[in-house]
């Protein structure tokens, strides 16, 4: 099936670097998005860090091995290098990313994450998250502590309880799909979600081609006073 995609990332509005990064490779079907954390330049190296170990992993991935547990695998290695960096050159202060990934294999797809960048599916006009945030609020909301009123304006509303390079160990989390036509993956940081919501989102992706729903999405972030920065990929399913 036919693939067409958009991909771009921005600083924001207010911050003065991009701590995100992100990789298309629409050939091996494999997206990411990665959105670093940390002092002093640590989530700028984390981030870049997190995509340059998917590269090398997809470059040295056996035949038989499914594309998917390569991104796995390559979330995994890239915890450890990422926290052995902390531990040798940033006196053991915390540092990490977030990341998600898509993996368009055959009639199948997956989304491969850590943290709270965000994979979603838009089909038939709707759209749908397909990740889960490993967040402090998903915690408290599966533990029947706050409602999902009080979720919306809690201060630990950005606070994340996984990524990549904060511990030595990672648990990657993995869902699965079957593909159909004309269907549309959104992969994202924060800086997106934090200022759009689902409905705005839908009215950008009814924009008559990938790039032009892209464009709209990474407009209306900036116009709405991103002040974190914003990272979108969209892959659309054709005939």
């Amino acid at each position: 099936m036919q693939l067409n995609s958009f991909a771009q990332s921005h600083r924001g509005v207010i911050r003065s670097k991009n701590e995100d990064a992100l990789l298309a490779l629409p050939d091996q079907g494999v997206w990411v998005v990665a959105d670093g954390m940390g002092a002093h330049s640590g989530g700028e190296y984390a981030s870049a860090q997190v995509i340059e170990v998917v590269k090398q992993q997809l470059l040295k991935r056996p035949h038989n091995t499914p594309l998917y547990l390569t991104l796995v695998s390559a979330f995994e290695d890239a915890n450890r290098q990422v926290f052995d960096y902390s531990q040798l050159y940033m006196q053991g202060k915390t540092m990490g990313s977030t990341a998600v990934a898509l993996v368009l294999d055959g009639p199948d797809f997956y989304f491969i994450w850590v943290g709270d960048s965000r994979g979603y599916l838009f089909r038939n006009n709707q759209l749908e998250q397909q990740t889960r945030d490993h967040s402090r609020i998903n915690l408290l909301l599966d533990t029947g502590v706050i409602t999902s009123a009080q979720a919306a304006s809690h201060p630990l509303q950005h606070e994340v309880v996984r990524a990549l390079g904060v511990k030595r160990q990672v648990q990657v989390e993995v869902m699965h799909g079957k593909r159909h036509k004309q269907d549309i993956f959104l992969l994202c940081s924060d800086g997106l979600t934090d200022k759009l919501s689902d409905f705005e989102i839908e009215v950008s992706l009814n924009a008559t081609n990938i790039h032009s729903a892209g464009k709209a999405l990474m407009h209306s972030a900036l116009s709405h006073g991103a002040g974190d920065n914003v990272t979108c990929i969209l892959v659309k399913q054709g005939e």
